[in-house]
């Protein structure tokens, strides 16, 4: 008999499972099919830790976008990125922004109008709902935007807890005053409202366009050109601060934090993509200074026409082309084509074996409170339990049937929409995106089908 292989230590195992690409989560999980010890060893914390910190950055998983036809979809970027299903339920959904692995969406009435926020934790299935600011009267305050933010102590984002968030909401009446406020799930409440206004003309803040996270404040761009709104998170503040002029502003800009920790932006002149560092002066205005300047011309197919959004820390860009929608890596300079739209909220965070779990009933704290409800784990299951629920209590009030006719009339114009909108991508070699839509299509009418059976066998009498 030969000899057995040599092994090797534990410690060069570890070393080499460290280095696996946290941008492709299917390396981790493949790696733990291999033997009982790897499997042991990467679903264990104690290795997540010292993965994420060896990374430092949370990955790139994808990107939430919102679309007219289907809502919201969730793109992976990645062949073994998660599939996120959209909160469950009979609402159209609004992304309005995604930060340290949390998702803030508005829902929305029949008219567009936002009726609640919704806070998302895609990876370890937990969601919130929250009711609107005050100030929140639509169609008075029309032009709102809003970010969300991890609030635990001493938390460095690379695995946040999901719960304290802080949300903050930011809008613009008809009359150009800015008005904004702060949510704390720990007091579960909104913090009184704080305002301001230009001496010289309205103020507009733009909806859905990024914001910045910078040490204690939180930055919100307006439509007037040399406008950002600075809401100071200590002291519950809103002020303006004025920005520099620029050229080719109606190329689009973009908030960022630099890696220097101050705040930044990143624009379009011609074919070049141009990153500035900013610094706030006593008087409120701002110096800046380019940092960066990256040529596009012959990255992109076509002509840059305006810059979408950014993943801040793995210096990837959404630039907008008239062929569609492509990420740029400015420092690899790979490019890639990822959707026709113009509204993209990238979604960042490290996705481990040690989180694909799921949650169970037994680990999912019930919360009830007039501002902030804790709802069910997003699972095919509990959507059953909910609707079985429904369906019970429409038995008691003698409504069973409308009821059903109703739910599949509902599931059947959604699941022809997703058919059809992943048909479109295909034929615009949008595959990804194709593939989330058919993932829904065949998640949505697997769960149904006990209904569509109950609907078509004969009652009776």
């Amino acid at each position: 008999m030969p000899p057995p292989p040599a092994t090797l230590p534990d410690e060069l195992h570890e070393e080499i499972l460290l280095r696996l690409p946290p941008d492709d989560p299917g390396c981790l999980f493949r790696a733990s099919l291999a033997c009982k010890p790897w499997r042991s060893r990467l679903a264990s914390p104690a290795f997540s830790r010292l993965y994420r910190e060896f990374h430092g950055t949370p990955p790139l998983l994808g990107f939430f976008e919102n679309d007219e036809t289907v809502m919201c979809l969730f793109s992976p970027l990645s062949p073994t990125s998660p599939f996120f299903p959209i909160h469950p339920g009979k609402c159209s959904l609004f992304v309005l922004d995604a930060r340290h692995g949390l998702v803030l969406s508005n829902t929305l009435g029949p008219d567009g109008e936002p009726l609640c926020l919704i806070v998302w934790d895609p990876v370890g299935h937990r969601q919130w709902r929250l009711s609107l600011p005050e100030f929140v009267d639509y169609p008075t305050v029309p032009d709102c935007s809003a970010a969300v933010l991890c609030a635990a102590d001493g938390c460095d984002h690379l695995d946040c807890p999901g719960d304290p968030f802080r949300v903050v909401y930011v809008g613009t009446d008809d009359d150009g005053i800015a008005q904004a406020c702060v949510y704390s799930s720990e007091s579960r409440a909104w913090s009184p409202v704080t305002s301001c206004e230009h001496p010289d003309l309205p103020l507009h803040v733009w909806l859905c366009r990024p914001n910045a996270f910078v040490g204690d404040a939180v930055y919100f761009l307006c439509t007037e050109e040399n406008v950002v709104l600075r809401y100071d998170l200590f002291s519950q503040e809103l002020s303006m601060i004025h920005w520099p002029a620029m050229h080719s502003w109606n190329s689009g800009y973009i908030l960022m934090p630099t890696e220097d920790g101050v705040l930044g932006c990143a624009n379009l002149h011609e074919s070049t993509l141009q990153l500035w560092s900013m610094e706030a002066g006593t008087d409120g205005a701002v110096k800046c200074a380019i940092r960066r300047v990256v040529d596009l011309q012959n990255l992109l197919p076509s002509r840059p026409r305006f810059l979408v959004s950014c993943a801040n820390g793995v210096d990837v860009f959404f630039v907008g082309t008239d062929l569609g929608t492509f990420t740029v890596e400015i420092n690899s300079g790979r490019v890639k084509k990822v959707s026709s739209g113009t509204e993209v909220i990238p979604y960042m965070r490290f996705y481990t074996p040690d989180l694909a779990g799921g949650v169970t009933s037994e680990n999912v704290e019930m919360t009830q409170g007039e501002h902030h409800d804790l709802l069910l784990p997003n699972t095919s299951e509990d959507v059953g339990d909910e609707k079985e629920k429904l369906i019970e209590k429409d038995e008691e009030d003698g409504w069973e049937e409308e009821a059903e006719e109703e739910e599949l009339e509902w599931e059947g114009k959604k699941t022809n929409e997703l058919f059809d909108k992943g048909c479109k991508a295909i034929e615009e070699e949008q595959f990804v995106h194709a593939e989330c839509c058919f993932h829904d299509v065949l998640e949505s009418r697997l769960e149904f089908l006990p209904l569509l059976h109950a609907a078509l066998t004969p009652k009776p009498g």
